[in-house]
């Protein structure tokens, strides 16, 4: 029997990382921020919109397969969602930011890279993350009478727009703060 090659042993690792490094965090979110949220299928502030949106920088394609694993599977087993519902939201939150992520890309004709990518720039990626994701999610939503308030999209992507700004501040915070201490001791 031959040993699976390395590149395949790291692809099954980030899809597998990023799916059960889901379920956890959506597990810690249901736990200590239920007050976030509105009902089912909406949060406030989606703490995990700027976790999501970086998975999809960090790995592409990979990481979209992750997510759409992790957001299935915490949906069955932890939100209990019928499995439907589950593979539908699963695909919106996994492929919504990969979309948004590739159309930033050819807008502003910058790379993978950020070397020099400004703030400006990092704003019309969450506006635009959030909106396609808002758009589409709540259009999946409305037309399966989940829901049946068009102000769903608003608040969705109001509570995407505002998860993911703090995702971001808190991970500048972080690295200030990493940055802080490796220079004092």
């Amino acid at each position: 029997m031959s040993t699976p090659s390395p590149r395949l042993t790291q692809i099954i690792a980030i899809v597998f990382g990023v799916a059960l490094t889901w379920v956890c965090l959506d597990l810690i979110k249901d736990s200590h921020f239920e007050f976030l949220q509105v009902n089912d299928f909406l949060y406030s502030i989606y703490l995990l919109s700027g976790i999501r949106l970086l998975v999809i920088i960090l790995f592409g394609w990979l990481g979209a397969l992750g997510l759409f694993i992790g957001y299935f599977s915490s949906g069955v087993l932890i939100r209990e969602f019928a499995i439907e519902v589950a593979l539908a939201l699963g695909l919106i939150s996994a492929l919504t930011p990969l979309l948004a992520f590739s159309l930033w890309k050819r807008l502003t004709g910058l790379s993978n890279n950020f070397k020099h990518v400004r703030l400006g720039a990092i704003i019309v990626l969450v506006f635009l993350y959030s909106g396609l994701t808002a758009a589409i999610r709540g259009a999946y939503l409305y037309n399966t009478d989940i829901t049946t308030s068009l102000t769903y999209i608003w608040s969705d992507f109001l509570g995407n727009v505002v998860g993911a700004f703090l995702f971001l501040y808190l991970l500048k915070l972080g690295n200030w703060v990493f940055k802080f201490l490796k220079g004092n001791f």
